[in-house]
């Protein structure tokens, strides 16, 4: 198939050329359970009415069509309402489980990112809504390419060829003088290369958070009129998959572009058999190994990327460090590929520098080369300096040369880290700073750079503990305004919040840099809430024999709150807890928080009436605060005025899409009689939290209620072995 594939849908891809047949290369895995049936066979596609020219999607009118596939439609549209701005409506089937939510939380700027997503009512479809930034793929850049054998393509060629796209659209999309200059100015093999880091960082940005593409390919990667490379399909990225799991949902691809242990998960889904091999996100990079094998070796989509080792024969530009970075992705065994997308990412950048591979062996003429790029001059400093001084001289040029490429490649590894973290990629950024701190041990004069490097550091570690208190503190809270928690649980979640008291100077000490000013204001307020929820639980898990010594941890450990946070009515209630009275104790609530303690007492003694009231002044306070609604939401539950939890819930899920607010939520939808909006619920929480064995038990009681005997069962089953006496 010469014409481009745009991005592919749930089951299969869209094409740019309205009524195109599919390519058998387009692999797409959904098991499905007939009725009455055992088995599993694969979904087929039911047609469906979708929109034409002209026709309204919520408040967008479609201007024109961008492609089709089997299973969907890409539309281009101006939102009426927001001064008709164009925007992209990509429309596929309403497959219910809506995985293109995890689009929603990829925030990259090489990633397509989602304005909305919504059903149409009736019809069964789904919209996607996304910004118009391009319409131009790789893949069609590639077949132009190969139409014209003999021209020689140059960064100047790809952006005519990008305007020459933009003609024959009705909305044209403005270019950025300078990064269209930088475009002109380039190679096709640095273009390519800047491509392929490009996406690299971005396939990174998304395995960090939990998500794998699957499905990347010259026609899912955008090229905007500029050349800034953007991924696409990201709307149907999964989670990685585990060696030997034998349930999967959806597993598809495309068979050209597809990494060996993808392709045996298929044929192992296909066969019901459990998976040999992990698929993670090294299938990812293999498939963006065979992109610029494809790119780089003047071939059509429709051809089978060439071996990495004949790059040089048909693209002399290609070098053999690059060949080793392809050679490298595109390794049989994932073990044997770059453990990660910044690593690749990083090589791709250095290639691009001139700066010596870290991933790959550096032959040695060719380092030699790259260092002549580098520094043009250097060879003639070199022989004039020997001329004149000698060996010793030599020696010491040597020694300098060493420790000022170090000193670069610290300040490199600074800047990537600030870029890394300015884009919220903060593992990332951690490894970049540690590498530069490693490296500055070793060199001489670079006492600034060093402490802007500990600096950094400090700031993302805080950073790391900021957020991984509030994860604590809202489980903790979670499980503390429920009947029954496992013990098991009980004494996690004591371990997690000692451990964050143990980390408390770092947490308040803010000498290396601010954070964000709300994760500043909510610090103190955790602390509060670590505090008192953690001395109930250490006392109530103390043995009969040490109830004491539990008593006067929990005593010591109040001194010090008030002294390093100050009183609050919340830390006087677990003094009165004590049997004491604090000095000068404060009686009257003044904060929302403050309301919440005291609504969270009520529910302890069994006054929900109270504890409503209570937390209903607290969101009087604070009407925007997710604490507040969070706890309204559980004393309305609690007094079974249901729409109101559930608005309550879908406002914290708003907020932070946790699993336990969709439980929650799920429960108040249950007793008002919407069980598809329930099961929904308890799904979204066990794909947040798959070993949570409570959602289970909730979601098998729903099944047995609706008469599903077999998933109640299966649940059931689930949350007995998920849940810890």
């Amino acid at each position: 198939m010469n014409a481009e594939d745009t991005p592919t849908s749930v089951s299969g891809p869209l094409r740019s050329n309205p009524g195109e047949p599919l390519s058998n290369s387009d692999l797409h895995s959904r098991p499905q359970r007939e009725h009455g049936s055992s088995g599993f066979q694969f979904a087929v596609a039911e047609p469906v009415r979708y929109p034409e020219i002209g026709d309204c999607i919520d408040d967008c009118r479609i201007v024109a069509e961008l492609g089709r596939g089997a299973s969907g439609r890409a539309y281009l549209a101006r939102q009426e309402t927001l001064a008709n701005r164009p925007i992209v409506l990509k429309v596929t089937r309403d497959f219910s489980r809506h995985e293109d939510l995890n689009l929603a939380r990829l925030q990259h700027t090489n990633i397509m990112p989602l304005y909305w997503a919504s059903t149409v009512p009736g019809l069964g479809l789904r919209v996607l809504a996304m910004p118009y930034l391009a319409r131009t793929t790789l893949a069609r850049l590639l077949f132009r390419r190969t139409k014209a054998p003999g021209e020689h393509w140059t960064g100047t060629r790809v952006f005519d060829a990008l305007e020459e796209e933009q003609a024959a659209m009705p909305e044209r999309i403005a270019v950025h003088g300078h990064a269209a200059e930088n475009l002109k100015g380039i190679s096709w093999v640095k273009f390519v290369v800047q491509t392929g880091q490009a996406v690299a960082e971005a396939l990174a940005y998304a395995h960090q958070r939990g998500l794998v593409h699957l499905d990347l390919k010259p026609a899912n990667i955008l090229i905007t009129p500029d050349g800034h490379p953007l991924v696409l399909d990201l709307d149907v990225a999964r989670q990685p998959i585990p060696e030997g799991a034998s349930l999967v949902a959806w597993l598809g691809g495309t068979l050209m572009f597809m990494s060996p242990e993808q392709k045996v998960a298929i044929s192992a889904i296909s066969k019901l058999e459990p998976i040999p091999c992990a698929v993670d996100g090294r299938s990812d990079l293999y498939s963006l190994g065979l992109v610029l094998a494809c790119a780089l070796g003047r071939t059509g989509t429709d051809e089978p990327p060439p071996d990495p080792q004949t790059l040089p024969r048909l693209n002399p530009d290609v070098s053999p460090g690059l060949v080793a970075i392809i050679a490298r992705c595109l390794a049989p065994k994932p073990v044997d590929r770059y453990p990660d997308g910044d690593a690749l990412a990083e090589d791709l950048r250095r290639h691009l520098e001139d700066l010596p591979l870290h991933g790959v062996r550096n032959r040695l003429s060719e380092r030699w080369r790259k260092w002549r790029r580098r520094r043009p001059m250097g060879l003639a400093l070199i022989l004039m300096l020997a001329a004149l001084c000698g060996m010793a001289v030599a020696v010491g040029f040597g020694f300098h040369q060493q420790n000022e490429d170090r000193r670069r490649e610290i300040e490199t590894a600074l800047h990537d880290g600030q870029e890394r973290q300015r884009l919220g990629q903060h593992e990332a950024a951690i490894t970049r700073y540690l590498a530069g701190k490693e490296l500055a041990e070793r060199t001489c004069g670079v006492e600034q750079l060093k402490n802007e490097l500990n600096q950094r550091l400090q700031q993302l570690r805080r950073l790391q503990l900021a957020k991984e208190l509030d994860k604590v503190v809202g489980q903790m809270r979670f499980y503390a305004l429920q009947d029954r928690t496992p013990l098991r649980l009980q004494w996690v979640l004591e371990g997690a919040g000692r451990k964050l008291w143990a980390e408390r100077a770092l947490l308040m000490d803010s000498s290396a840099g601010k954070l964000e000013q709300a994760i500043e204001n909510d610090i103190q307020t955790r602390l509060q809430e670590l505090v008192i929820l953690w001395t109930d639980l250490h006392v109530r898990l103390a043995p009969p024999a040490q109830v004491e010594q539990a008593h006067a941890d929990v005593r010591e450990m109040l001194t010090e709150a008030e002294r390093l946070l100050g009183s609050s009515l919340g830390l006087n209630l677990v003094h009165e807890q004590q049997g004491e009275k604090a000095p000068g104790a404060r009686t009257q609530p003044e904060s929302a928080w403050e309301f919440c303690a005291l609504a969270r007492v009520a529910l302890n003694r069994g006054d929900p009436a109270e504890a409503l009231q209570f937390s209903q002044a607290a969101r009087d306070r604070e009407p925007l605060g997710f604490v507040p609604n969070f706890y309204f939401g559980v004393c309305a539950l609690r007094q079974k005025q249901y729409e109101q939890a559930a608005r309550a819930f879908s406002f914290c899920a708003g907020q932070n899409p946790c699993a336990e607010c969709f439980l929650l939520r799920g429960q108040a939808f249950a007793a008002l009689g919407d069980t598809d909006q329930a099961l929904k619920d308890f799904d979204l929480a066990i794909e947040r939290n798959p070993e949570w064995g409570v959602a289970y038990q909730h979601r098998g009681n729903l099944h047995r209620m609706l008469g599903h005997t077999e998933e109640a069962e299966r649940d059931l089953k689930l949350a007995r072995s998920l849940s810890e006496e």
